[in-house]
């Protein structure tokens, strides 16, 4: 019986070519189109792709056995080798995380406040919080060079180097209450602000270029006009986003330098 005699036959013919088609799609990916990207997220496209074809072999129904078979068989073929090819770059990644991870404890030392030993003052307390924002904004810049044991390591030392920060603030501020209305403390407070909101800004500026890249990369290869136009709208209003939020840190990191340099000059 041919299969366009019989709709079973015929709509599993017609997702065995669907998915195919989708393979063939992905092959496309296998050599990263974000080859000047980190490893981590250079194979990002691919392995979105992967993931939804997975999808696909679940969701696809009706679908011949033998042709289920087969085209696992290819899938699975396609995404060893790209597995492969991340493990051999997987040795290089790691040998620059322990770089990037020294080099972030290093700069965490620095600002290191011995628990239970007061700081010599509010100078000190500043000098070590600019020192500890630097590990912090060290660890944002490299964390997609850098394997996940080296990130929560250095993570975890600059989340207990500011609790010892936030106890030390708290002691000095028990020993000398009349400041907590003055100007050291006004420009104290908007630090921690303006630190947790740049961290903020600085993580949604990521993400939204993130969102871009994969809209452009969905334009590339996007032959229907409606979708097409309608990514257009989206990577308008991404780009629209990613100049708010830089805008929106350059504010934030002139206010956090007129507030540090209050806190110098007291």
């Amino acid at each position: 019986m041919k299969p366009e005699d019989d709709p079973w036959l015929k709509n599993a013919h017609d997702n065995a070519e669907l998915l195919d088609q989708e393979i063939n799609n992905l092959v496309s990916l296998t050599d990263p189109i974000r080859e000047n990207r980190p490893i981590m997220i250079k194979y990002q496209d691919f392995w979105n792709k992967a993931k939804q074809i997975t999808s696909l072999f679940r969701e696809l129904k009706p679908l011949a056995k033998s042709d289920r078979d087969l085209l696992w068989k290819k899938f699975n073929a396609i995404c060893g080798d790209v597995k492969e090819k991340q493990k051999a770059e997987y040795g290089t990644l790691e040998s620059l995380s322990q770089k990037h991870l020294n080099e972030i404890l290093k700069i965490a030392d620095m600002a290191q406040q011995s628990p239970g030993v007061p700081a010599t003052g509010i100078h000190e307390l500043v000098e070590r919080g600019q020192s500890l924002k630097n590990a912090g904004d060290m660890l944002g810049k490299f964390k997609h060079e850098m394997i996940a044991k080296h990130k929560k390591a250095c993570f975890d030392k600059i989340q207990e180097i500011r609790s010892t920060h936030d106890a030390a603030w708290k002691s000095l501020n028990a020993v000398k209450p009349k400041q907590q209305t003055g100007t050291k403390y006004r420009a104290r407070r908007n630090l921690e602000v303006n630190y947790e909101r740049q961290k903020k800004a600085a993580n949604a500026l990521e993400n939204f270029k993130i969102g871009r890249d994969h809209i452009r990369t969905f334009l590339a290869s996007c032959n229907d006009p409606e979708k097409a136009a309608a990514a257009k709208v989206q990577l308008a209003e991404a780009e629209a986003r990613i100049v708010d939020i830089e805008e929106g840190i350059r504010k934030l990191g002139k206010w956090i330098a007129e507030d540090e340099q209050t806190l110098k000059e007291q």
